[in-house]
């Protein structure tokens, strides 16, 4: 009996295949990661783990240069909150500043008024002492003579004579003879008549220039106090 191994004949062998190709389609599996050899693998893998470390690397930077950006904008927030206070406090000052003029000026126009009120009081009671000066002087302008002692005229026709007496010779005083009902004299002096006493007074208005004011019981005249 013979050992001997019959492939091992030098003529080739017809092996059959039994395992069709697959058709590649979209849903076939890829197969060649079967066909990768162990450094090929690890090394993916560790391809993924240094990236892995990489990332972990390059975030912390990236927390530490964050945490500096939130100190610099609280920083500007902070300026922007004190130049604001400051800001309000200069409006506050120069409000302040306003409603203290304003006030002043209120307080000097108010002592303005009340001056100008006084001064208008006082022109009135001047003006109103002048128009009663002026109201005096022209009812003295319509008085005669230049006595002190006033007399109105109430039944004229009194003759001026040079004498205090009714026998005495007639004479004119600015041009007029008589007096007449109405008119006002004002007499230097009251004196008796020079013949019968007091039963008769006359009145002066100059030197050698009288008038006769008759009786207690005649009105020809009347006194102006």
């Amino acid at each position: 009996m013979s050992n001997k191994n019959p492939y091992e004949n030098s003529e080739e062998l017809d092996i059959p295949d039994f395992v069709e190709e697959k058709t590649s389609t979209d849903s076939s599996i890829d197969m060649s990661i079967f066909k990768m050899s162990d450094d090929e693998l690890y090394d993916d893998a560790t391809e993924e783990k240094k990236q892995e470390v990489d990332d972990e690397d390059d975030y912390e930077p990236k927390r530490k240069k964050g945490s500096g950006g939130s100190l610099v904008v609280a920083l500007i927030i902070i300026f922007l909150l004190l130049a604001a206070l400051g800001g309000a406090a200069f409006y506050a000052w120069k409000q302040h500043e306003a409603y203290v003029k304003a006030n002043t000026a209120y307080l000097q126009m108010q002592a303005n008024e009340e001056n100008y009120k006084k001064q208008i009081a006082d022109q009135s009671a001047t003006i109103e002492a002048l128009n009663k000066q002026i109201s005096d002087l022209q009812a003295k302008n319509d008085m005669i003579g230049d006595g002190d002692i006033v007399y109105e005229i109430l039944d004229g026709g009194m003759r001026f004579r040079t004498e205090p007496t009714s026998d005495a010779e007639l004479t004119t005083y600015n041009g007029i003879s008589e007096v007449e009902t109405g008119e006002k004299y004002r007499v230097l002096e009251v004196v008796n008549d020079r013949d019968l006493g007091d039963q008769y007074l006359w009145a002066k208005l100059a030197d050698n220039v009288y008038f006769c004011l008759g009786s207690e019981d005649d009105e020809w005249v009347k006194k102006i106090d």
